[in-house]
């Protein structure tokens, strides 16, 4: 450590890390759960975008147990006050919290696309959504170039060692640049793609707000990512210790904010049955089920068969509603499947 004489001011900014991410990632474990349970519960499965989820989850957790340990080593605390064994666990993990990281974030923008997939069959509503899988997975693949070879060896991540050769670092700024950029234009389209789907429900305006705030959470991920493109001018610099608290911030809650909101749509029933409680939604509002895709010739189909010999299901049994949700193995579902199998979806 440096002499008294030169020790700078003690602070310890690690509550700038904490005290958020440990508020929304309870929040984001919490929903998770209730988003698993309640689609088993009335789908008696899990999709694509459940099971991307269920892998991220566990990651952000163990994210959030590195960034734990990384402050218990001192991470937040000017490097002068840390020995040097303590700062090198210290970058040892900061620098496993980046990894995980990258993985997390692109397992949750993949089950936000996956989620929407189901909700539309034009092409261009398909091809978009792949596109943006296709291209976050390309974006995250690269950050793992970049974490693991940015520099030879890489151990110089966490030490000091002799004969390092390191990409030039502005080039990697510009390149940060660039993917924030690409970033917020696809939480943009994600996060505006939904209200094709409110337009299309036959409910109350009340629940279409409902609804459209639901899937429009991440907007403010948008707005995250953007803070975060503040702190790119000041990469590499400052003291490693502290300097990389607030980027890291930014990301962490990028990632569990992405996480919440891919999950709430997941839970409008609970939703209503809590603002039917409080009086904010009256019972004769929730009589049809919430998302009413009109696919071509099956509304009119079905609204005569239901009149005539009443053909579509009434019963808890055999229809139940998490979104739209068919209870698998149903007659009835089978039967509605069957009145267009071109134009066949499920259920949120």
């Amino acid at each position: 450590m440096t002499s008294a004489t030169e020790m700078p001011p003690y602070s310890n900014n690690s509550t700038m890390w904490l005290i958020p991410v440990s508020i929304l990632g309870a929040v984001a474990l919490c929903l998770v759960v209730m988003r698993i349970y309640t689609r088993l519960r009335r789908t008696g499965r899990l999709y694509v975008d459940d099971w991307l989820i269920v892998v991220a989850e566990p990651l952000s957790l163990t994210n959030i147990c590195i960034a734990a340990a990384a402050i218990a080593y001192g991470w937040g605390k000017p490097i002068a006050y840390l020995t040097p064994a303590e700062v090198v666990a210290s970058l040892k993990l900061q620098f496993a919290l980046q990894t995980v990281w990258i993985f997390t974030l692109c397992f949750v923008r993949l089950s936000i696309a996956a989620s929407l997939l189901r909700f539309g069959q034009e092409r261009w509503w398909k091809w978009t959504l792949w596109s943006i899988m296709g291209l976050q997975s390309l974006i995250s693949s690269s950050y793992v170039v970049i974490q693991f070879g940015q520099c030879r060896p890489i151990s110089y991540a966490w030490e000091q060692v002799g004969d390092v050769e390191c990409w030039d670092i502005n080039a990697i700024v510009d390149y940060g640049w660039a993917i924030a950029s690409i970033y917020v234009a696809m939480d943009l389209i994600l996060s505006l793609m939904p209200i094709k789907l409110v337009r299309s429900l036959s409910r109350s305006t009340g629940e279409k707000i409902l609804i459209g705030v639901l899937m429009s959470l991440g907007l403010l991920a948008t707005a995250i990512t953007c803070a975060k493109m503040t702190t790119f001018n000041d990469f590499g610099k400052g003291d490693p210790m502290q300097d990389t608290m607030k980027p890291s911030v930014f990301a962490k809650l990028e990632e569990v904010v992405g996480i919440i909101a891919c999950s709430l749509p997941c839970l409008k029933s609970p939703a209503e049955q809590l603002l039917k409680k409080f009086g904010i939604l009256k019972e004769h509002q929730l009589t049809k089920p919430s998302f009413v895709i009109s696919l071509p010739d099956m509304q009119e189909d079905a609204d005569q068969r239901s009149s005539s010999d009443g053909s579509l299901p009434s019963g808890k049994d055999a229809v139940r509603v998490d979104s739209v949700a068919f209870k698998p193995g149903s007659a009835n579902s089978n039967s509605l499947q069957q009145g267009n199998r071109k134009d066949n979806w499920e259920a949120v």
